[in-house]
């Protein structure tokens, strides 16, 4: 795989939606809000650390072509867009509730309504944020399916850094809450090595 360009790295549709990152950088986590950890990560926050953590190894990644790691941070940039949405917001579901697909196709249409009403101020920009937005929550290619997953395990080791930290956050919990969504070798390996920090 030909090296990837550093340039690249830069949020690329962020300058295109002030408001929607203001209101992102406001928003709180809400799994870190539902169990009172103080000055809590920001949806902003999230995002940025999902594209961190696949920049911080992205040559490790070799089976992605340049193209599709661009794609890949890419949609990680504005996978979390409709949570701007005050209508929206950080729809937290637990696996412990028994209407969770209700739930989840619930919280899909809410996003996507929102989603459609950020992307048709954008123009020709937007369709393609939008395009890049539904392969996330479709997950069906290599690309997308790897960015839900990357998603996923951030909050893995998120809980990892509160619990370490003295605060009220289980990682157990949240291993044990996503750990079968985690399939591809490079996030299994970093799940391995977190699984070994909490025995």
């Amino acid at each position: 795989m030909e090296p990837f360009p550093k340039n690249k790295f830069k949020l690329k549709y962020s300058n295109l939606a002030p408001n929607v990152i203001r209101n992102l950088q406001a928003l709180k986590r809400t799994g870190w809000v539902n169990r009172d950890v103080k000055n809590p990560e920001s949806v902003q926050e999230h995002i940025i650390s999902t594209r961190n953590l696949v920049i911080s190894e992205i040559d490790s990644l070799t089976e992605f072509s340049s193209k599709e790691l661009e794609e890949l941070l890419d949609m990680l940039e504005i996978h979390d867009w409709p949570e701007s949405d005050p209508a929206v917001g950080d729809l937290a579901i637990l696996k412990t509730n028994v209407n969770e697909e209700i739930l989840r196709k619930e919280k899909h249409e809410l996003e996507l309504s929102a989603m459609t009403r950020i992307c048709e101020k954008l123009g020709e920009k937007g369709k393609i944020i939008f395009e890049l937005w539904m392969r996330f929550e479709n997950g069906q290619d290599s690309v997308s399916s790897f960015a839900r997953q990357v998603d996923k395990y951030q909050a893995m080791e998120k809980a990892f850094e509160y619990e370490q930290a003295g605060l009220a956050v289980s990682t157990q919990e949240f291993i044990e809450h996503d750990e079968e969504k985690i399939i591809h070798p490079f996030l299994l390996k970093k799940l391995q090595a977190l699984k070994q920090k909490i025995t």
